[in-house]
């Protein structure tokens, strides 16, 4: 589950000092467990398409303008104007940093154009080889405190270092320290949380296959892994047998506890929680049977409202196959309903703009309102229908604009339909096809934003299509 952060600062200035929080997890998927329905079951959805040859999206965005309302990036630093709390192991703890934006040299160079889609998938890197089972990149980060660094798991090979806001990637995974070897062997996920001090970020790593099946942590920025066990959590409603695997989806991190972390069993009716950083983990009540999956896998966000005590208990719960959407405001000791609307399969993102208007986007399918984006305005307690009615599995913004795209582990060799929508900010009406080129023939499962000090630039995580990079006009 990969995570939305809000690093505030001047969209035009290189330059800023924030007051850095770290927001939720974005719906982050591990890999799938079998080549015809990588998750257990397909999607919930028939949309199986190559997408059009056009690789600008000039006529989605070309006429948007940032409409000055706050809005902060789904996997990075956004563009608006605002300071949040810093979030440390022991709760909140104020500290400023300088967070210096250098020039992206692409875009200096003159060489990046506005508005196209570019592929930049590592030249090196194997979208399709290795033992655990590729299905290509499903998760990428970016650090708010360096903007300009970005990170990537590709499946079976480690995780993947851009400092150049996503141009390139190096010359290999940057994980060849202490247990490198074994986490990088890993079908699953990565997750970013920003340093306390300003240093290298910690990053969480959940695999569901490979050697590296099960959780890690790396506290240098990527370069050495420690792993944690996940002892048996008992019964399941889909499973009556102990769960005993190791086979989670991503962490997601609470914006204002880097150690409070939750995950999702792999196709299992579970969810627990750490207070530590990963080393102990405890189970989380579920309201079974009426959350019961029945085989897909839940995703599962911290809505912050501005406040760190009531933040750490309030999560929104999506399942896949069945399930709906869920609320919880006491760590879920009680769950409500509040949608139908179930996620894509083994893929997730939600947008939060901000953490004081109550607005939040999510993606999917299945809702009475109707597939595709769904918005909240009182932090997911009641929800409307915007844009096409089709299905979508992830949303993510910018200063300018809100987007959503449909991906999921369909396999190398096959094709889906990005389906993109973009929409102005607030992204209440106005939303309209966008246009991707034919060889990203498969949809996101991620996206991370972040910004050079003048331009946003988004990159997402599109399966065996790999890593795509749009530097918005």
């Amino acid at each position: 589950m990969n995570q939305f952060f809000f690093a505030r600062h001047s969209a035009l200035a290189a330059t800023t000092t924030v007051v850095l929080f770290w927001f939720m997890g974005c719906g982050a998927a591990t890999s799938p467990i079998s080549a015809s329905h990588p998750d257990g079951a397909a999607p919930n959805s028939s949309t199986a398409s190559s997408t059009g040859a056009a690789t600008s999206m000039s006529a989605a965005t070309g006429s948007s303008t940032s409409t000055g309302t706050s809005a902060t990036s789904s996997m990075g630093s956004g563009s608006s104007a605002a300071s949040s709390a810093a979030g440390t192991s022991s709760g909140i703890v104020d500290a400023s940093f300088d967070v210096v934006r250098p020039a992206d040299p692409c875009i200096e160079a003159g060489s990046c154009a506005p508005g196209t889609w570019v592929d930049v998938t590592p030249p090196n890197a194997s979208l399709t080889a290795g033992s655990c089972g590729n299905y290509g990149v499903k998760t990428v980060q970016v650090d708010p405190l360096h903007p300009q660094d970005m990170y990537a798991l590709i499946f079976c090979q480690g995780i993947w270092k851009s400092t150049d806001y996503g141009q390139t990637w190096g010359s290999g995974p940057i994980s060849t320290g202490m247990n490198g070897a074994t986490m990088s062997d890993c079908a699953g996920g990565v997750t970013l949380a920003p340093s306390p001090t300003g240093g290298a970020p910690t990053l969480y790593v959940s695999c569901i296959r490979g050697a590296g099946l099960g959780f890690w942590k790396s506290t240098n920025g990527g370069i050495d892994w420690t792993t944690y066990p996940l002892a048996p959590m008992g019964a399941t409603h889909f499973d009556p047998e102990p769960f005993s695997a190791m086979d989670y989806y991503p962490a997601t991190v609470d914006p204002y506890d880097p150690n409070h972390l939750l995950m999702s069993g792999h196709q299992v009716d579970l969810v627990i929680e750490s207070m530590d950083g990963g080393q102990t983990w405890t189970k989380v009540t579920l309201d079974l049977p009426a959350m019961a999956l029945s085989g897909g896998t839940a995703m599962l966000y911290f809505i912050d409202n501005g406040d760190p005590v009531a933040t750490r208990k309030t999560w929104l719960w999506l399942g896949a196959l069945n399930g709906g959407t869920w609320r919880t405001t006491d760590s879920g000791t009680t769950w409500t309903q509040v949608d139908l609307n179930q996620h894509i399969n083994g893929t997730m993102q939600i947008y939060q703009p901000d953490k004081t208007s109550g607005v939040i986007f999510i993606a999917g399918t299945n809702s009475a309102l109707g597939d595709g984006v769904l918005r909240s305005a009182d932090y997911g307690v009641t929800w409307t229908h915007l844009g096409n009615n089709e299905p979508e599995a992830i949303v993510f913004g910018t200063s300018k604009n809100v987007y959503a795209m449909y991906g999921w582990a369909i396999g190398a060799g096959q094709t889906t339909d990005p389906s993109l929508q973009v929409a102005p900010q607030p992204a209440t009406t106005n939303w309209m096809k966008g246009m991707t080129p034919t060889s990203m023939s498969q949809g996101p499962a991620m996206a991370a934003v972040t910004n050079d000090g003048t331009n946003n630039v988004i990159v997402v995580a599109g399966y065996s299509a790999g890593l795509w990079r749009y530097i918005e006009p």
